[in-house]
């Protein structure tokens, strides 16, 4: 009775596995000088908020490396224990930088 019970139970452990939808918006983040970078999206992962980092001063040709590495440079500088950014807008103009908990 119990094993029967059991197979039951298992059966409908695996049906249900089966059946669920999967997210289609999870994915692997890219990290860029060993920082995860998140653009236009959030970390599922917990995380504290270290504080925003903004580009001031002239850009040669406001390319994504170029913006990467003049916020990261000035991300490191300012938080040094952070784990990555995540840029709000698409000009990469401001971030905000972030520690994994």
């Amino acid at each position: 009775m119990k094993k029967v019970i059991v197979i039951i139970l298992l059966a409908c452990v695996a049906l249900f596995a089966f059946t669920q939808e999967k997210d289609k918006g999870l994915a692997r983040v890219n990290r860029y000088q060993g920082y995860y970078i998140f653009v236009q999206s959030q970390p599922i992962c917990e995380y504290d908020v270290l504080g925003t980092v903004k580009k001031t001063g002239v850009v040669w040709s406001g390319s994504p490396d170029e913006m990467f590495n003049t916020l990261i440079k000035r991300m490191k500088k300012d938080y040094p224990k952070a784990d990555g950014i995540i840029f709000d807008d698409v000009a990469m103009e401001h971030a905000t930088c972030i520690q994994f908990k």
